[in-house]
């Protein structure tokens, strides 16, 4: 292991950042105007969105301007504030069959209680009831306000205070949820058909090239709660990495191209299939499956609107024709 640097870099203000940057070649127009925007967005936060434009120098081309930057940066932001209202769509949508599911095939309201329905070595079942509990027990909800002063379950003498399956759902974060989900038994995935379940969630079709099981459903509610993630905390998310939806090629048009990138060998190239692109692929199937409008027509007036995003196309995975994939249109 390298011996640790003591830090000791220096603070900077927005007008010693701007000169930082001239430095390196970018054209800024109005330093005034990009100190403030940089102090406003935090510089740490701003530069992520400076890097697609610095070359193997670290210097940016005279071409480049601040507002290149700036651009990419509210093309970002519009982009997060765009998906998460469609990733809350699919959070509440879930979360309402996956409760009816349960609550019918089990015919017990209380059936997130049942420990025999879920696997109890990780102890996410038990971190989850936890924090329902805690969330319950806090609510200024009208709604939970009166179940506490009129009702206790007999089902879970340890959690008698808990309210039924369709309201302790409704207070989970995303993460609950997903934990939730991801602790099930394969016994429980079986008896109560969650893999029926899970193909009504990705409108898979039975007799095409995708069918869909709980395995990649739960794949795909993963790299969605990861995108929500980044919507929620503001953080960059055009062209991250993120994970590589199961099957997802199953629904995409074959004669659109994916873009390419050298695999883990380093020797040839493979689909790029763990960008923004393929995650998108994977909400508008749910989306679609829950009956909400495609958002390719949403996207693609974003881009019109910021056209420096063209030059990232690739590096979000959105291949040349992608506006030819009717999954989205």
């Amino acid at each position: 292991m390298s011996e640790l640097l003591k830090y000791d870099k220096p603070y900077k203000n927005g007008d010693e950042l701007c000169g930082k940057l001239i430095g390196q070649g970018l054209t800024i127009q109005d330093p005034e105007k990009a100190a403030n925007l940089i102090e406003r967005a935090s510089y740490y936060r701003f530069k992520a969105y400076l890097f697609p434009f610095l070359n193997a120098s670290k210097r940016f081309d005279n071409q480049t301007t601040f507002d290149n930057a700036y651009s990419l940066y509210a093309f970002d932001e519009e982009l997060r504030l765009m998906l998460f209202r469609h990733i809350q769509r699919i959070e509440i949508g879930v979360r309402s069959l996956f409760d009816q599911t349960m609550t019918a095939s089990t015919n017990n309201p209380f059936w997130y209680l049942d420990a025999s329905l879920f696997d109890l070595k990780d102890g996410n079942h038990a971190t989850t009831v936890n924090a329902i509990r805690d969330m319950f027990r806090k609510s200024k909800e009208p709604f939970a306000e009166h179940y506490r002063q009129k009702y206790y379950n007999a089902f879970c003498p340890f959690y008698r205070d808990l309210p039924p399956g369709w309201v302790a759902i409704e207070l989970m974060t995303f993460g609950d949820l997903y934990s939730l989900l991801k602790s099930v038994t394969e016994e429980t995935k079986h008896q109560h058909r969650l893999h029926a379940f899970s193909q009504k969630i990705l409108n898979a079709q039975r007799d095409g090239r995708f069918r869909g099981n709980y395995q990649t459903f739960l794949n795909w509610m993963k790299i969605i709660r990861d995108v929500r993630n980044c919507c929620g905390h503001h953080t960059r998310l055009f062209n991250r990495n993120l994970g590589s939806p199961s099957a997802i090629k199953k629904i995409l048009s074959q004669d659109i191209s994916l873009v390419q990138t050298l695999g883990s060998g380093g020797t040839r190239q493979e689909d790029q299939t763990n960008r923004l692109y393929t995650a998108l692929a994977a909400m508008q199937q749910i989306l679609t499956g829950l009956g909400y409008e495609k958002i390719g027509p949403k996207l693609n007036d974003l881009f019109d609107q910021y056209p420096i995003v063209a030059r990232f196309h690739p590096s979000m995975g959105f291949p040349a024709k992608w506006k030819d994939e009717t999954l989205f249109f």
